[in-house]
């Protein structure tokens, strides 16, 4: 009696699934040797950017800014007033300084306060991003945030100016000398200012040029 009709169960591969499978495999050893280090790099990078020194940094670039904004802001209402014949020890005149004073203290506090929250905001975009790599999605979440020491200075500077001509708003404290400040102040003080951005606002993560964030892989 003869066996019964059952020949070889095994289904072979085609050739369509055999070039594909050389194609993944290809694909995998390009990711492991090509980008995945460019994706460690990026997550390193993105978890630096919660550390504090970056905290500080986003602080001490408004400082800068303000006290350069704000220095100069004096130095023209003094130069102004002097010109104006104001009395140095004059209430009015000493009453204006005080509050660039002021006006200073209450802007830098402000602005470092922004600053230091789009810090943050930052740090959640790159993990966004991190996510997103992960998932072989588009990873873009951080590409509005390359300027946020630019905006603090910018900020310094618009302050500085209507600080200046807000004293001679209230009032004429001193004459329309300081008017005559607050118009001229703006073109003299942006060289200083603008000198100091390049050495705060390049790049993504603050590096002298600009950090790319690594494709998905395909």
């Amino acid at each position: 009696m003869g066996k019964g009709g059952g020949g070889s169960t095994e289904v072979k591969e085609t050739s369509q699934e055999k070039a594909a499978a050389v194609v993944a495999n290809e694909q995998w050893s390009v990711y492991k040797g090509e980008l995945r280090p460019f994706e460690n790099m990026f997550m390193d990078k993105v978890d630096a950017l919660n550390d504090q020194s970056k905290y500080d940094k986003a602080a001490g670039t408004t400082n800068l800014g303000y006290q350069q904004s704000f220095g100069q802001a004096r130095q023209q209402a003094t130069t102004q007033m002097a010109a104006n014949g104001a009395d140095p020890n004059s209430g009015n005149y000493q009453g204006a300084l005080k509050d660039l004073v002021s006006d200073q203290a209450t802007g830098q506090a402000d602005t470092t306060n922004r600053a230091q929250t789009s810090q943050q905001d930052k740090y959640v975009a790159g993990l966004q991003d991190v996510v997103a790599l992960g998932a072989g999605q588009k990873a873009d979440a951080l590409s509005g945030y390359n300027n946020i020491a630019s905006h603090s200075l910018s900020k310094a500077t618009s302050d500085a100016q209507r600080s200046l001509s807000d004293r001679q708003a209230i009032g004429g404290l001193v004459g329309a000398g300081l008017g005559a400040a607050a118009r001229t102040w703006g073109p003299q003080g942006s060289p200083s200012i603008g000198s100091s951005l390049s050495s705060f606002s390049n790049g993504v993560f603050g590096g002298g040029n600009q950090d790319p964030v690594p494709k998905a892989a395909k």
